[in-house]
Protein backbone atom coordinates (compact mmCIF):
# COMPACT_ATOMS: atom_id res chain seq x y z
CA UNK A 1 0.00 0.00 0.00
CA UNK A 2 2.71 2.55 0.98
CA UNK A 3 4.31 1.88 -2.60
CA UNK A 4 1.13 2.82 -4.13
CA UNK A 5 0.50 5.64 -2.23
CA UNK A 6 4.29 6.99 -2.79
CA UNK A 7 4.01 6.37 -6.72
CA UNK A 8 0.49 8.12 -6.86
CA UNK A 9 2.41 11.45 -4.82
CA UNK A 10 5.26 11.68 -7.41
CA UNK A 11 3.10 11.07 -10.51
CA UNK A 12 0.38 13.59 -9.14
CA UNK A 13 3.51 16.09 -8.05
CA UNK A 14 4.92 15.82 -10.71
CA UNK A 15 1.91 16.60 -12.93
CA UNK A 16 1.79 20.03 -10.63
CA UNK A 17 4.86 20.82 -11.20
CA UNK A 18 4.63 20.38 -14.84
CA UNK A 19 1.20 22.93 -14.96
CA UNK A 20 2.90 25.62 -12.79
CA UNK A 21 6.44 25.40 -13.74
CA UNK A 22 5.30 25.24 -17.28
CA UNK A 23 6.08 22.59 -20.01
CA UNK A 24 6.83 22.06 -23.43
CA UNK A 25 3.62 21.40 -25.57
CA UNK A 26 4.92 18.97 -27.31
CA UNK A 27 6.78 17.08 -25.37
CA UNK A 28 4.14 17.03 -21.75
CA UNK A 29 5.27 13.50 -20.89
CA UNK A 30 8.60 13.99 -21.28
CA UNK A 31 8.60 17.28 -18.68
CA UNK A 32 6.32 15.08 -16.61
CA UNK A 33 8.38 11.92 -16.29
CA UNK A 34 12.00 14.52 -15.76
CA UNK A 35 9.59 16.35 -13.35
CA UNK A 36 8.60 13.33 -11.38
CA UNK A 37 12.00 12.14 -11.62
CA UNK A 38 12.96 14.76 -9.89
CA UNK A 39 10.21 14.70 -7.29
CA UNK A 40 11.49 11.00 -6.58
CA UNK A 41 15.20 12.02 -6.23
CA UNK A 42 13.65 14.29 -3.38
CA UNK A 43 11.81 12.21 -1.46
CA UNK A 44 15.14 9.83 -1.71
CA UNK A 45 17.84 12.55 -0.32
CA UNK A 46 15.64 14.25 2.08
CA UNK A 47 14.54 11.11 3.49
CA UNK A 48 11.04 11.12 3.34
CA UNK A 49 10.64 7.98 1.89
CA UNK A 50 12.23 6.10 4.37
CA UNK A 51 10.52 8.17 7.38
CA UNK A 52 6.83 7.46 5.06
CA UNK A 53 7.92 4.05 5.49
CA UNK A 54 8.78 3.44 9.19
CA UNK A 55 5.71 5.81 10.00
CA UNK A 56 3.26 3.75 7.82
CA UNK A 57 4.87 0.45 9.16
CA UNK A 58 4.30 1.24 13.14
CA UNK A 59 2.01 3.75 12.75
CA UNK A 60 -1.57 2.10 14.66
CA UNK A 61 -3.80 5.54 15.25
CA UNK A 62 -7.66 4.74 15.60
CA UNK A 63 -8.55 7.90 13.50
CA UNK A 64 -8.63 7.45 9.99
CA UNK A 65 -6.74 10.32 8.96
CA UNK A 66 -3.95 10.43 11.74
CA UNK A 67 -1.14 8.77 9.34
CA UNK A 68 -2.50 11.37 6.15
CA UNK A 69 -2.03 14.11 8.98
CA UNK A 70 1.29 12.56 10.02
CA UNK A 71 2.46 11.85 6.31
CA UNK A 72 1.21 15.62 5.37
CA UNK A 73 3.45 17.23 8.33
CA UNK A 74 6.54 14.88 6.96
CA UNK A 75 5.99 16.41 3.42
CA UNK A 76 6.21 19.82 4.61
CA UNK A 77 9.35 18.97 6.67
CA UNK A 78 11.61 17.04 3.82
CA UNK A 79 10.17 20.14 1.47
CA UNK A 80 11.98 22.61 3.61
CA UNK A 81 14.40 20.07 3.98
CA UNK A 82 14.75 19.78 0.13
CA UNK A 83 14.16 24.08 -0.24
CA UNK A 84 17.19 25.12 2.08
CA UNK A 85 19.60 22.23 0.56
CA UNK A 86 18.95 23.58 -2.40
CA UNK A 87 19.80 27.45 -1.40
CA UNK A 88 16.32 28.37 -2.19
CA UNK A 89 14.98 26.14 -5.73
CA UNK A 90 11.59 27.89 -6.02
CA UNK A 91 10.78 31.64 -6.10
CA UNK A 92 8.57 32.09 -2.68
CA UNK A 93 4.86 32.33 -4.68
CA UNK A 94 5.86 29.19 -6.87
CA UNK A 95 7.17 27.80 -3.34
CA UNK A 96 3.82 28.15 -1.58
CA UNK A 97 1.58 26.72 -4.12
CA UNK A 98 4.12 23.77 -4.57
CA UNK A 99 4.12 23.07 -0.98
CA UNK A 100 0.21 23.40 -0.01
CA UNK A 101 -0.17 21.73 -3.34
CA UNK A 102 2.16 18.94 -2.37
CA UNK A 103 0.72 18.70 1.09
CA UNK A 104 -2.88 18.10 -0.32
CA UNK A 105 -1.38 15.53 -2.93
CA UNK A 106 0.30 13.81 0.51
CA UNK A 107 -2.98 13.79 2.76
CA UNK A 108 -5.28 12.58 -0.10
CA UNK A 109 -2.76 9.87 -1.36
CA UNK A 110 -2.09 8.59 1.48
CA UNK A 111 -6.08 8.64 3.33
CA UNK A 112 -6.38 6.78 0.13
CA UNK A 113 -4.14 4.33 0.87
CA UNK A 114 -5.72 4.07 4.75
CA UNK A 115 -9.17 3.43 3.25
CA UNK A 116 -7.85 0.91 0.94
CA UNK A 117 -5.75 -1.10 3.65
CA UNK A 118 -8.81 -0.91 6.14
CA UNK A 119 -11.19 -2.52 3.46
CA UNK A 120 -8.48 -5.01 2.72
CA UNK A 121 -7.73 -5.76 6.47
CA UNK A 122 -11.16 -6.01 7.18
CA UNK A 123 -11.79 -8.45 4.13
CA UNK A 124 -9.05 -10.72 5.57
CA UNK A 125 -10.89 -10.79 8.56
CA UNK A 126 -13.94 -11.86 7.35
Amino acid sequence: MWFVETSSEVLLLGLVLTVLLGHDKHAFFKDLSIYSSGIVLLFFTTGYLLSTIVVRSVWRGRTLWSYSAIATFLFFIHFEIMNVGLGGAFEPPDRIRIAVAGACIAFACTLAGTLGLRTWVQADNK
